[in-house]
Parts: structure tokens; sequence; C-alpha cells
């Protein structure tokens, strides 16, 4: 169990005692010590689901260390810009990290035009200096 499962766990565990208690506490007619008892727990539950993020997200980094170290290519984890999710693929604006797709729209060329794509293309994907 790591350190944020166990602060996760704990701290949901102590708001559910809490809760309850304040539920005693109700049917004892003690509406304000249930009240204090009860005031805590909210931030409790918040501190849980931060640490259960924090946990989930360490494991996601790790996964991706360990994809790209089996040679896989693999998307960043954190978004590019503000409107990374309605962009399919493409560059945002200025403050775009993500590099622009090459261009794709063969079908307006000829056949001499597509061949001269082509050529570019592959040494574009070769990555030498020539």
């Amino acid at each position: 169990m790591t350190r944020y499962q166990w602060i996760s766990h704990t701290c949901r565990a102590i708001a559910l005692a809490e809760l309850a208690a304040a539920a005693v506490l109700i049917s004892n007619r003690q509406w304000y010590l249930a009240v204090l008892v009860a005031y805590t727990a909210p931030s409790l539950l918040f501190v849980d689901s931060c640490a259960r993020r924090t946990h989930r997200q360490a494991g996601e980094e790790a996964q991706r260390a360990a994809r790209l170290e089996a040679g896989e290519q693999v998307q960043p984890l954190t978004p590019c810009c503000s409107f990374w999710h309605h962009s399919d693929g493409q560059v945002h604006g200025p403050d775009c990290t993500r590099p622009p797709l090459p261009r794709r729209d063969t079908y307006r060329l000829d056949d001499a035009g597509r061949t001269a794509f082509a050529e570019i293309t592959r040494r574009y994907n070769d990555r030498s200096a020539a």
C-alpha cells in the first residue's frame, strides 16, 4: 500500500466514524456537538479524493515510463493547452505545445504530385540530415 492510499483510507475511515458519531449525538439530542463533529468530515473527504487522485497519477506516470522504456511512442500525460480535448489532434493556438500534424490531404494531387509528396514525407520521417 502506497503512502497516498494509506492517507486516502485513513481520511475516509475517520470521516465515516465522525458521521456515525454525529448520528449518535443527534439521536441523544446533542445537536451542537453533532454539528461540531460532522463539520470536519467534508474536509477529510476532500483530502481523501486528493490522495486518490495523486495515487492514480503516480501509477499512470509509472506505466508511461515503463512503456517509454519498452520503446513505445506514448502521448504526454498533461494536456498541451486549454483546448486539447476538442482539437482532434490539431495545434490549437500560440500556447499549444503539441507539434503540428503533417498534411495528408493528397486526394487533390495528381499522380506526380502524390509521388513527390510521398518522397518529401519519406525524407521527413527519416530523421537524417539529408
